[in-house]
């Protein structure tokens, strides 16, 4: 058991776990317009690289670390996913529908068969390096339980692996990172496009319609 290094405190009557007031630099903003694929992606993201981060300066830390480190991981990838496919649905249909389900190997495949369909090279030498990571992250965590939980429903340990690396691990992520933040900008952009496209439509259509 890992012992919280601070004064020892018990619950008090009145405690909250959820309290928006009090000194604006303990305040964190969950606004609405926050609550998307990408800003939930942007948050494990950093979660993830903080929690590395800690470890690798606290080795009291690594062993515990480890396990909301690699569902972060895990969640990032799930969620920058969707919302690329989010985002080419939207350029192609006008529509804001995503992938509901959880598997990584089929949300990559779902997001290469889209980001092909507007004329974008899926083959590259960087998403083909990506192919193997999202086969090797299926592969350890299938259905993202692997990290959350230390036996499934029937008590079978699900967990196979004995030790990773945390700076290649960090690295890795990184790297991956890079690419999808960069698509999800490079997305954002034709999103932006295509609104500013049949914004022009809809204007010329009321301006000729008697």
């Amino acid at each position: 058991m890992l012992v919280i290094n601070e004064e020892v405190r018990y619950p008090e009557v009145g405690d909250k776990f959820f309290v928006d007031e009090g000194n604006p630099g303990d305040i964190a903003w969950l606004h609405k317009t926050f609550q998307k694929f990408g800003s939930y992606a942007d948050g494990y993201q950093t979660g993830a690289l903080t929690l590395i981060d800690s470890a690798l300066a606290n080795k009291d830390l690594r062993d515990f670390n480890i396990y909301p480190t690699v569902f972060l991981i895990r969640h990032y990838l799930e969620l920058r996913l969707k919302e690329l496919v989010q985002g080419l649905n939207y350029c192609k249909k006008q529509n804001n529908n995503f992938p509901t389900h959880h598997n990584l190997q089929n949300l990559w495949s779902d997001f290469k068969k889209a980001y092909s369909s507007i004329g974008e090279n899926s083959y590259d030498q960087s998403f083909q390096i990506i192919d193997q990571l999202i086969k090797e992250m299926t592969s350890v965590d299938p259905i993202s339980m692997s990290f959350r939980y230390p036996v499934d429903k029937e008590g079978i340990k699900i967990q196979k692996l004995e030790y990773v690396n945390l700076k290649n691990l960090r690295e890795t992520f990184v790297r991956v990172c890079f690419v999808f933040d960069g698509v999800a900008m490079q997305i954002a952009h034709y999103a932006e496009m295509t609104e500013d496209m049949m914004r022009d439509v809809y204007e010329n259509y009321w301006q000729i319609s008697p």
